[in-house]
């Protein structure tokens, strides 16, 4: 938590927040749960990787319709998602932008072998709210990175993210 505020503290007012209602929170777990081949909420809740593929993809997916209705385009159609292993990124002007949600009180966590394309972050404050932080090239997310405290696999390289200061804001 301590890094969480030396990093982003300051700018944490500036950042805009989409908040989501109940309705879109259920549309995405009825989405997991059609995934995952389940019928009903105690399903979910009586498989603890159910419960976490839950709050993983509410993170991932919700991270990257927070962004699209910011910015005003169309949502993410969750009958046709993917997702197995579902990685958010969006196209804008013919570019892959990556998209990193992390959670409030964390640093992001980037793997370094797959730092491609430039990337939005965004942190999820709490189950339905997101705040977005802004927008990273390649060059400013390689040159602000910390050794990670977390770790997350044996075999790949995760390294924090701290270039706060450096972010372009999200515009409409």
């Amino acid at each position: 938590m301590k890094l969480f505020f030396k990093y982003i503290g300051e700018n944490l007012r500036l950042y805009p927040q989409i908040k989501f209602t109940k309705n879109d929170e259920i549309l995405i777990r009825n989405s997991a749960m059609t995934h995952l081949g389940l019928t009903n909420l105690n399903q979910l809740r009586d498989r603890y990787e159910g419960q976490a593929f839950f709050e993983k993809t509410m993170k991932n997916i919700g991270g990257l319709m927070a962004l699209q209705k910011h910015l005003n385009i169309d949502i993410i159609d969750l009958n046709k998602a993917d997702l197995t292993d579902f990685q958010p990124y969006i196209k804008l002007n013919g570019k892959k932008i990556n998209i990193n949600v992390f959670n409030f009180g964390t640093l992001p966590m980037i793997k370094i072998k797959e730092i491609e394309n430039p990337m939005f972050f965004i942190i999820q404050k709490d189950s339905l709210t997101f705040m977005l932080c802004g927008l990273a090239s390649k060059d400013v997310i390689e040159k602000n990175l910390i050794e990670s405290n977390t770790v997350k696999s044996s075999t790949d390289k995760f390294m924090d993210f701290t270039g706060f200061k450096f972010l372009e804001s999200i515009k409409q």
